[in-house]
C-alpha cells in the first residue's frame, strides 16, 4: 500500500513529510528505514541531525520541541519514533502528536516506524477505531502511509533468485520455491538461508537437495516431514524430528495439533486431486497458498486413505491422553508417534 509513493518520496529527496511505516513484514520495512537513514548520514554531522525516539522516551512536546530545531550545518532533519504501543496511545496524546505534525518546518521529515506487535491489522485495515486511527489518516492525507504485507508467491521467488544472482551462483528453476516451502516466508530468514547455500556451494548449481540438507526447516515443514516419515514406519526418522521440534520449543500439544492439521490437509488435498480439482481450487479449499499444495500432492498421492484415517483418530485419542494429568506429556506423544510409525508394518 503506497510504496510507489514512499519510494519516489525517497529518489526525489522531499521534506517537510510524515511517514508512517507498518505491517508485518519487517524485512522491507527495516529496508526503506535504512533508505531514508543513508540520506541524513550523507550530510555533515549527521549525529546532531538524526532525532530517534524509543518508547517511553518519546513525549508529544520532545517531538514538537525536536520540530522547532534547525538542523545543524545542514538543511534537513530526520526524526524517528518507534517502539511505542501504538494502539494504547490516548486520544489526547495522538491530538496533540498531529497538532505537532500540522505545522511541520520544510526541512524535517518524521518517521513513525510500527513493528508488527506495535499495531494491530484491524486498526491498520480499519475494521477496528483506535486513537491513532487519527494518525494514520493524517498521514495518509498530509504524508505518506505504507503498509508492508508478507511476501508471498511469484514476487518473493524473484527476491530469493536475485540473491543468487547477485553472487553469480546458479539454481535449478524450483529453488526458490523448495525455500519456501522449507524455510517459510520470512524474509530474514531466506535472505540468510541464501547466503548460507551460496557459501555452501561455492560456485556450482544450488539445487532442492542442497536445499534440503544445508537449510534450517521451519516447524510445519517438519511436522510435515514428520508426517511422512510416520507413514514409511521409519522409527529412527521419526525420533530424531521429534526431537528436533521439542527441542525447538514446540510444546507437546502444539505439536499433536500441527499434526493433526497437516494430516488433514494432505486428506483434503488428495480427495481433491482424486476428484480432479486444480492445485489452485485445493489451496482454496484449505485457505492456503498453492505451494503448499504442491507440496503435499506427490505425499498425497501415494498415502492411503486407512492410514489418514487412523492416523487422525489417533491424533483425537493423544490430545484426550495429554488432558490427563497422570500422563507425561512428552512421554505421551513420543509413544503415539512410535506406535503410529508402526502402523504399515501391522
Amino acid at each position: 500500500m503506497n510504496e510507489d509513493l514512499l519510494k519516489a518520496a525517497l529518489k526525489n529527496a522531499v521534506s517537510g513529510k510524515c511517514f508512517f511505516l507498518c505491517g508485518d513484514e519487517e524485512y522491507t520495512k527495516d529496508h526503506y528505514v535504512k533508505q531514508m537513514l543513508k540520506r541524513i548520514e550523507s550530510l555533515p554531522m549527521p549525529e546532531f541531525n538524526l532525532i530517534r525516539f524509543s518508547g517511553k522516551d518519546f513525549t508529544p512536546f520532545a517531538l514538537a520541541t525536536a520540530l522547532e530545531e534547525l538542523p545543524y550545518m545542514s538543511d534537513y532533519k530526520l526524526i524517528i519514533i518507534e517502539e511505542l504501543d501504538y494502539g494504547k496511545l490516548s486520544d489526547s496524546v495522538v491530538s496533540d502528536i498531529i497538532t505537532a505534525l500540522d505545522t511541520m518546518p520544510e526541512y524535517v521529515n518524521v518517521l513513525f516506524v510500527a513493528k508488527s506487535n506495535e499495531l494491530s491489522a484491524k486498526i491498520i485495515g480499519k475494521k477496528e477505531k483506535a486513537a491513532i486511527s487519527a494518525l494514520i489518516e493524517f498521514t495518509e492525507k498530509n504524508g505518506i502511509f505504507t503498509v508492508f504485507e508478507k511476501e508471498t508467491g511469484a514476487k518473493l521467488k524473484k527476491w530469493i533468485k536475485r540473491h543468487f544472482d547477485a553472487a553469480n551462483t546458479e539454481i535449478t528453476e524450483s529453488v526458490p520455491e523448495t525455500m519456501v516451502n522449507v524455510c517459510g516466508e520470512d524474509m530474514y530468514t531466506l535472505k540468510g538461508e541464501a547466503l548460507k547455500l551460496i557459501s555452501y556451494c561455492k560456485g556450482r548449481t544450488v539445487t532442492d537437495d542442497d536445499v534440503i540438507n544445508v537449510c534450517c526447516s521451519n516447524k510445519s515443514f517438519r511436522v510435515f516431514d514428520l508426517t511422512k516419515a510416520l507413514t514409511a514406519g521409519n522409527t529412527a526418522r521419526v525420533h530424531d524430528i521429534y526431537n528436533f521440534l521439542i527441542n525447538s520449543g514446540v510444546s507437546p500439544y502444539m505439536l499433536i495439533n500441527m499434526l493433526s492439521s497437516c494430516i488433514t490437509d494432505i486428506t483434503v488435498t488428495k480427495a481433491g486431486l482424486e476428484d480432479g480439482k486444480s492445485l489452485a481450487e485445493i489451496a482454496k479449499a484449505l485457505k492456503t497458498f498453492e505451494w503448499a499444495v504442491r507440496n503435499y500432492a506427490p505425499y498425497a498421492r501415494k498415502v492411503s486413505f486407512d492410514f489418514l484415517d487412523y492416523a487422525a483418530d489417533k491424533c483425537n485419542e493423544c490430545a484426550v491422553a495429554l488432558k490427563s494429568y497422570r500422563n507425561d506429556p512428552a512421554c505421551t506423544v513420543e509413544i503415539f508417534l512410535l506406535r503410529l510409525a508402526a502402523y504399515e508394518k501391522n
